[in-house]
């Protein structure tokens, strides 16, 4: 700049002394533009020298898909140190020895057993790249993926064991049910196979595929977490159960049972003097039968009652949940094919939006409800008859709630175990309930419902013989 302007001083002293005017207009511009690109330099230079710190760019880390429920001896590669209860990313994880037992968000359980080497990659899917693991995954579930080397081994309700050798050779063996096996090796050339309950799939290295009737191979089949085990060990406990009266002179007796605050009332009444609203002339009918009794609600009706003792979904718990149905007329259906169908809820007080709640819909299936999503049993119960249905509620604040169900038919025994298998097993999604729980609710959509004893407890027993469990 200095250059330029004394270049500039020197014509126009030179044009002076030849007496003429100079002609600066285009290089004064030109001295401005030099200015405006010194300020541009200026500017550029404060903003990237080394007294500026410097610019950090920071990426969100993947969302943890699945948590490790059991550590059994692990010894991992390199510096990962998962203990159980730890969240798990997308990634690989290699274990030298030990078993590890890995629940999906997606709702499969998968027993790693080393030394192997499985990734991550979705709720819904992993890869073995080598080494043993055994997968079961409730029937009700979304299916389950396990990639290998060779192939695709989709879970559609069961359970498996898959090995994969260092040569990529693998093994998939049908431990219960059935899996269906995509070969993917070959080329283009895949080949889809079903495979039912004890057959075994070998697989070559360049994905030729050889069935058997059996397998040798020593499958881990305990899928039970730390989680597990602490519920298991805590003595069994009812929460609150209800029983009806044992005949008609006991009919106004609306708030029998323990662990209740208040009596059964309907929640928006149509007779401020009569806060119940049933089909039929009194609450209490026969059940179907048999001589005990049973409460009618009618179609279009809640009724409430509140519980004694809050339930807070926002602690790692299980409640379990059990109620008996029927409908006052298991034929009758609506013009679209549809019969009646009976929601019971747990709500809460602090927020009336907020439910959690498990019905047999109008096409005799299962269905567990929260505000604006829905999960459905894929195995319709049989509606013409009086059933036990059960629901398995494990709340978990970071992963999501996980709903269980099963419904029995009343002529049958009821185990007096939790069984293995439920008839619906949502994954681990509906997480909307935060809200303290301190009420149960009872809906009827059409038609009209009889309903038996409603008990919760925090185990199977509490709640299928609240009799025999603790207070």
């Amino acid at each position: 700049i200095d250059a330029a302007m004394q270049d500039e001083a020197d014509e126009m002293a030179e044009a002076l002394d030849k007496g003429r005017s100079p002609n600066t207009g285009w290089k004064v511009a030109a001295i401005a533009a030099t200015f405006a690109l010194a300020a541009l330099i200026f500017t550029w230079w404060a903003t990237n020298s080394l007294d500026q710190p410097p610019v950090v760019t920071t990426s969100t880390p993947p969302a943890a898909i699945a948590t490790l429920g059991d550590d059994r001896g692990c010894i991992w590669e390199s510096d990962f140190n998962a203990r159980a209860n730890n969240r798990l990313s997308p990634g690989l994880l290699e274990l030298k020895s030990g078993v590890a037992v890995i629940e999906f968000d997606g709702g499969a359980r998968l027993a790693l057993q080393g030394p192997a080497a499985l990734e991550l990659i979705d709720p819904k899917s992993a890869r073995l790249q080598h080494g043993e693991a055994s997968v079961r995954c409730e029937e009700g579930l979304y299916s389950f993926s396990l990639l290998t080397p060779t192939s695709v081994v989709v879970d559609i309700g069961t359970e498996f064991g898959v090995s994969v050798e260092e040569d990529g050779a693998s093994e998939i063996h049908v431990l219960d049910g059935e899996v269906e096996v995509t070969e993917v090796a070959g080329g283009d050339n895949q080949h889809n196979r079903l495979l039912s309950e004890g057959n075994t799939l070998r697989l070559s290295p360049d994905g030729t595929g050889t069935e058997l009737n059996a397998s040798d191979r020593n499958w881990v089949r305990d899928y039970t977490t730390q989680a597990d085990r602490a519920a298991k060990a805590t003595p069994s406990r009812v929460i609150a159960y209800d029983w009806f009266p044992k005949d008609q002179k006991q009919k106004r007796a609306y708030g029998q049972g323990n662990g209740w605050r208040t009596i059964w009332w309907r929640s928006t009444p149509r007779n401020p003097k009569h806060p119940f609203y049933f089909s039929g002339s009194d609450p209490f009918v026969p059940r179907h039968g048999e001589s005990r009794l049973a409460m009618l609600v009618g179609g279009g009706v809640e009724v409430r009652r509140s519980l004694a003792e809050l339930i807070d979904p926002m602690k790692p718990q299980t409640i379990f949940l059990s109620f008996s149905l029927y409908r006052v007329s298991p034929a009758r259906m609506d013009k679209a094919g549809k019969l009646s169908e009976a929601i019971v809820m747990l709500r809460s007080t602090s927020d009336p939006t907020s439910l959690l709640g498990f019905a047999l819909n109008g096409r005799d299936h299962l269905v567990a409800i929260e505000r604006g999503r829905s999960e459905r049993s894929e195995r319709k119960i049989n509606g013409e008859r009086p059933q036990l249905v059960i629901a398995k509620i494990e709340f978990d604040p970071h992963r999501g709630n996980k709903v269980s169900m099963i419904a029995y038919d009343q002529a049958s025994a009821i185990p007096s175990e939790e069984p293995r298998q439920w008839d619906l097993v949502t994954p681990r999604q509906l997480a909307e309930q935060t809200a303290p729980i301190d009420r149960v609710a009872l809906q009827v959509r059409k038609s009209a419902f009889k309903f038996g004893e409603i008990n919760l407890g925090n185990s199977w027993e509490a709640v299928v013989h609240p009799e025999a469990a603790g207070p």
